[in-house]
């Protein structure tokens, strides 16, 4: 349905003013993408689309990123591969184009009533983030799957990899973010204060797609980890749930027996068996147990929610990477329950010298559900 000319007008005034911010930005960091215009051009129109989708949600537009979106993005990406951009370019691109667009639509959302100021303007926002990750999940994509063909490296387990990197940490960062959001406007319309700040949580997750992606598309391998085990266990908890008391963590054993390979492995592990259950168990209590001895780590994540189904077909993403985490460990990973009985993940992997090269070499993931 065609836009009113005041309200298209408005429309196109808001994107040009965006996209005026991100090539301003762009050309003070001497961005490729900027500098060369047959680059611009594709970069533009890209721009354009995603800020677009953002200005329909911020006049209360439901707008969802087209699949066509993300094909012409993971095009994008092997367009810029075979033209030898390097992909910290696009990362920077990515994060210039959030700022702009963030900073037009706080201005625009400025001039609506008061009333609605705070959800539409929480609304665009959720949206540019959602078209601009989901463009730059895609392009990624491309952008490997051309690299390694021109390359002859190209494998299995290299693809496998890669989706566990971008499902568990992109994805599982990103939904973590959206939920954060959620809940918030869910206190907010209640008129509960609540004990955590979820627009910082949502900022941190935020942020954490931004140094994964960084660290990936450079090669460069990052410690994951910066507290202990329970203490990023409960974190995240904490961030996910509405109800924080319904997660008991505990961690019997010395954690410094655990490799750091192990160590991230392991809360990947058990931050997609939590993921899982805030997700789809419909849980009154969670319990986490790790148990670190000295040649072996014995973990389980039980909720007492809607349990499994009778019958499955196959396996999501989410499970499918915990599986070949733990297969990678040389472990084993059992799913353990029934309709009404709730559910457990218990997690089994010995610790030994001689694994760590097959721990560097395929132990890194993606997200997902799990039923």
């Amino acid at each position: 349905m065609a836009l009113p000319a005041d309200a298209a007008a408005d429309r196109s005034g808001l994107v040009e003013a965006a996209v005026a911010r991100y090539a301003h930005g762009l050309r003070e960091a001497g961005n490729p993408l900027v500098l060369h215009p047959e680059l611009w051009a594709s970069c533009e129109k890209q721009a354009r689309q995603i800020l677009g989708e953002c200005v329909d949600a911020l006049h209360g537009t439901p707008v969802e990123v087209a699949q066509e979106a993300e094909l012409a993005s993971m095009a994008l990406g092997v367009q810029r591969s075979s033209e030898k951009v390097p992909p910290i370019d696009s990362v920077h691109a990515a994060r210039v184009l959030f700022d702009a667009g963030v900073g037009t639509m706080t201005e625009a959302a400025a001039r609506l009533p008061a009333d609605i100021t705070l959800p539409r303007c929480l609304s665009a926002v959720r949206m540019l983030h959602e078209a601009i990750f989901t463009r730059v999940s895609a392009a990624a994509i491309g952008y490997e799957s051309a690299t390694l063909r021109d390359v002859g490296e190209v494998s299995t387990a290299r693809r496998h990899q890669l989706a566990r990197d971008l499902h568990d940490h992109i994805g599982s960062s990103i939904s973590l973010a959206l939920r954060c959001l959620d809940l918030y406007e869910a206190e907010r319309a209640k008129g509960v204060t609540s004990t955590r700040d979820r627009l910082a949580d949502a900022r941190h997750a935020l942020r954490d797609v931004f140094g994964f992606t960084r660290s990936m598309v450079s090669g460069l391998r990052v410690n994951e980890l910066h507290d202990g085990l329970k203490e990023e266990i409960d974190a995240y908890s904490a961030a996910a749930s509405d109800r924080p008391a319904e997660v008991s963590s505990r961690i019997d054993g010395d954690e410094s027996w655990l490799p750091e390979q192990a160590r991230q492995e392991l809360f990947l592990v058990v931050r997609e068996a939590l993921r899982n259950a805030f997700t789809h168990a419909r849980a009154r209590h969670i319990d986490v147990l790790v148990s670190i001895f000295p040649d072996a780590v014995h973990a389980t994540v039980t909720d007492d929610g809607v349990g499994l189904p009778h019958r499955r077909d196959g396996e999501g993403t989410g499970l499918t990477a915990m599986r070949q985490r733990v297969t990678a460990l040389g472990g084993t990973l059992e799913l353990i329950g029934g309709p009404g009985r709730g559910t457990r993940v218990q997690v089994r992997f010995p610790l030994d010298g001689d694994r760590d090269g097959d721990r560097d070499s395929g132990a890194r993931g993606a997200d997902g559900g799990v039923r």
